[in-house]
């Protein structure tokens, strides 16, 4: 570490401990997403009705190409910038959807709503403590200390919230803001969609997104796409097409990826992934929780796990394959087999009997919910009325 970096820890550290005595504003709120991506996912949910009720919202961000990405009224915060940490030490309220780092601090009557990022198959935090590093443990325990009320989209992710994110306060068990949007029809960002990707109005879309591995490697994206696009036309009808998302931590390395550019069109950088869930026709993922929120559209969706037993290595399950409402597919034939043999009304069985043991609930109106929990918290809507 240089002298530089050093120096600039130094000057963060005491900032956020001299900026933290400082008066709250109740009116403000400061919303990150993914330790500062554009605006997205859930806090992106959470701030668009917190703007709505006349807050004043800030949003951290790595750098400018994030900031293309917010909406109009909606304030641009640089990473740990002495204005940014003013603001956070400064406002009422923070949403984030992963943890604060250990040097944060909250102080006074400011509110935390950390509203998470997903259903998980995979162990998190404290159940995966042995397979996480020392310094992110220390900071999610911090986080969890700060946090005032987690988001959930089920009785069985509530429940991991108090036995492994070292948790034990309040819970709103409504939904995940960002999915409020798949409740309904949107053809407008359809629209939006196809038009931002090049594509023509009568291709049907499989959206492709897969998590990332350990190692960061590709090697696991082999989908035969010409002949999965072929096999939907077949199965569904229409022509075919792919839209390949990767996770964001790999989502530049989607260029290495061969594939047909007349079959597959890269969206890794869509920086929602909720619209591309609304342009698409069906869904192809893997272990990544996308599934879970995709399961509130009702769409076809399918898994291609080629390794299943390296991943099941890393962190293990949290419970078997099996209950999962879709067809697991270890190689291209085993998924040309399951589009070909698909049934819409076995899909929703399935779907329905996973959700009941699970108890996932998506409302449509978690950010409403989550928004009129912080006004009453704060005391704001009782002097509003």
């Amino acid at each position: 570490m240089g002298v530089k970096e050093i120096f600039h820890k130094i000057k963060r550290n005491f900032l956020w401990q001299i900026f933290s005595f400082l008066p709250k504003d109740r009116n403000k709120a400061v919303c990150q997403g993914y330790y500062g991506r554009g605006w997205c996912d859930s806090p992106g949910a959470v701030g668009e009705e917190l703007l709505h009720r006349g807050y004043e919202v800030y949003w951290i961000v790595k750098g400018e190409e994030e900031v293309k990405s917010l909406p109009a009224g909606v304030k641009p915060l640089f990473g740990e910038r002495a204005a940014s940490i003013y603001h956070q030490c400064t406002a009422g309220v923070w949403v984030d959807n992963s943890r604060k780092w250990a040097y944060t601090r909250k102080r006074g009557k400011q509110l935390y709503v950390q509203t998470w990022h997903g259903f998980p198959l995979k162990r998190i935090e404290g159940d995966a403590a042995g397979a996480l590093p020392e310094d992110y443990l220390r900071a999610a325990k911090h986080d969890s200390q700060m946090s005032d009320l987690f988001l959930s989209n089920s009785r069985f992710l509530t429940e991991i919230y108090r036995r492994g994110f070292w948790y034990q306060g309040e819970v709103l068990e409504e939904g995940f803001p960002r999915n409020d949007i798949l409740r309904g029809e949107h053809p407008q960002i359809v629209e939006k969609v196809r038009k931002g990707l090049g594509l023509s109005g009568d291709k049907r879309l499989l959206l492709y997104a897969p998590t990332f591995r350990k190692d960061q490697g590709l090697d696991a994206y082999d989908v035969d796409f010409s002949r999965c696009a072929k096999a939907l036309s077949e199965t569904f009808g229409g022509e075919w097409m792919v839209l390949l998302k990767l996770h964001p931590n790999i989502a530049e390395k989607a260029e290495e990826l061969k594939y047909d550019p007349l079959v597959v069109r890269n969206a890794s950088l869509w920086p929602d992934i909720q619209e591309l869930y609304l342009a698409a026709d069906a869904l192809l993922t893997d272990y990544s929780s996308v599934m879970f929120d995709f399961m509130a559209t009702g769409k076809p969706c399918f898994l291609y796990v080629n390794d299943l037993e390296a991943y099941r290595g890393d962190r293990n399950f949290y419970f078997d394959m099996g209950k999962l409402p879709y067809p697991l597919a270890e190689n291209n034939e085993e998924l040309l087999k399951a589009i070909s043999e698909f049934s819409q009304e076995e899909q929703s069985v399935r779907e329905e009997k996973f959700q009941q043991e699970f108890g996932l609930r998506e409302t449509g109106r978690a950010a409403k919910a989550t928004v009129d929990w912080i006004e009453k918290k704060s005391g704001r809507s009782e002097r509003r009325a």
